[in-house]
């Protein structure tokens, strides 16, 4: 009686997975997932840190060229979102009441894309001061503009641009 090899081969194979490969697969996913999640989370993290910088550098060198042009002027003001100023209720001469105005209504200082009503942006919130006194929660000096987290649960806390215009981060 002739064996036929190929008869016994089809019938003994099956198709799919076996528990332990499906298994093997899944810790391989859980294992991955493990250490890429948290490298995406800081990478994220650093990249809103780095946007809301940018927007600070802008706010320092608006504070800084307001200071050269009026030497004399005092302020210190939380930077909020833009009211939508017009030509007609734009201050003529800076004062320490209105000096954030007068940056935004004179192009010292570009709108800034703040969240809604909060005033902040990717989380931050700014402060300038015309003697390089605006000091955020959580900085170790102050500068002419800072800036700091409002969740206060990220790693960069906050930083702060000092006179000659460097960037120092906590």
């Amino acid at each position: 009686m002739k064996t036929d090899f190929n008869l016994l081969r089809s019938v003994g194979s099956r198709a799919g997975f076996t528990l332990l490969e499906v298994l093997i697969v899944v810790v391989i996913a859980v294992l991955v997932t493990m250490f890429a999640v948290p490298s995406y989370r800081k990478a994220q993290e650093r990249n809103r840190f780095m946007a809301a910088t940018g927007v600070l550098m802008d706010i320092g060198n608006a504070a800084r060229m307001l200071h050269e042009d009026y030497p004399n002027l005092t302020y210190n003001a939380n930077v909020t979102a833009n009211t939508s100023w017009t030509d007609s209720n734009c201050p003529s001469e800076p004062t320490s009441s209105n000096a954030l105005r007068f940056l935004q209504c004179h192009r010292y200082l570009n709108d800034i894309p703040f969240s809604g009503t909060t005033s902040t942006y990717q989380g931050y919130s700014y402060k300038i001061s015309a003697k390089a006194t605006a000091r955020c929660s959580g900085c170790s000096a102050s500068g002419v503009a800072c800036m700091y987290d409002t969740d206060a649960l990220s790693e960069y806390k906050c930083a702060y641009i000092d006179k000659s215009g460097i960037l120092h981060n906590n």
